[in-house]
């Protein structure tokens, strides 16, 4: 919930920061520009969260299962670097 509530992104560069584990230097500004004030999506208010992930939970995990029936499904573990992330969906492919 905190990653998702506390997402908040510059208007102009995209940048995405996070209150509780990716803060900007100065609250509610981008560190690349200066005269950004730092957007929060109206989604991702903790009601709206809710909502979706119920959504998720009802329509969208159930196909995890279908396709791990059908050996359709590849895993990947998320954590990490980037680069052996990509790389190993790339061996799998």
């Amino acid at each position: 919930m905190k990653r998702l509530t506390g997402r908040r992104s510059c208007p102009f560069c995209g940048e995405i920061y996070n209150i509780y584990s990716k803060p900007p230097k100065v609250e509610g500004v981008c560190d690349l520009h200066p005269d950004a004030v730092l957007q929060h999506r109206a989604d991702d208010a903790e009601e709206k969260v809710k909502v979706r992930l119920e959504t998720y939970d009802e329509l969208t995990r159930p196909l995890l299962a279908y396709y791990e029936n059908s050996s359709r499904l590849k895993k990947v573990d998320g954590t990490g670097e980037v680069e052996d992330i990509y790389s190993e969906i790339e061996r799998m492919v």
